[in-house]
């Protein structure tokens, strides 16, 4: 994912508006949701090509594309600060997430 931050921030002018006709498009959306999908799948191909178990990968390869997403709206919302950085804050979000005990967790 970090490999396509310069793609993304050399093209940040056309990032907000892209993203504010998808939003206000039905048929773009269900394209944008259908290429997120695809590119989930491939990440989970490519991390099963590497070994990782096929439930780990699945999971790995959705929560990953979640990450990016909230980083990359991140991003748009607060351009004072680098992709990479939001980014990194994303996926240190999710770290911290899956460390916090949820309230009513029976301990499973």
């Amino acid at each position: 994912m970090r490999k396509v931050e310069h793609i993304l921030e050399d093209n940040r002018r056309f990032a907000e508006p892209r993203l504010q006709v998808i939003a206000a498009t039905p048929a773009l959306r269900e394209r944008d949701l259908a290429k997120a999908a695809s590119i989930t799948e491939a990440v989970a191909e490519a991390l099963r090509q590497r070994g990782v178990a096929d439930r780990l990968a699945g999971l790995a390869a959705r929560t990953g594309w979640a990450a990016f997403h909230q980083a990359a709206q991140a991003w748009i919302d607060d351009p004072s600060q680098s992709l990479d950085v939001h980014l990194l804050q994303a996926f240190d979000d999710l770290r911290a997430l899956s460390l916090t005990p949820v309230a009513g967790d029976s301990g499973r």
